[in-house]
């Protein structure tokens, strides 16, 4: 993904899992999402998300 596609509160795939995003730096194309597991928050790369179309905010799993 890119950075402009992202939102803040929009839940997304990466390596560490589930996570949503807290906030996002279109000029270095990267964000900082926070695991859904153990609330960890990391900076990672826009590229390495994947947007999960079938998450949703108040649902870490899916359906």
């Amino acid at each position: 993904m890119q950075a402009k596609d992202l939102k803040r509160g929009m839940w997304v795939e990466c390596r560490e899992g589930v996570a949503e995003v807290i906030d996002i730096d279109v000029e270095h194309n990267t964000a900082i999402v926070e695991n859904m597991r153990d609330h960890k928050r990391i900076n990672v790369n826009c590229d390495d998300i994947k947007e999960q179309p079938q998450l949703h905010t108040g649902c870490d799993s899916y359906y």
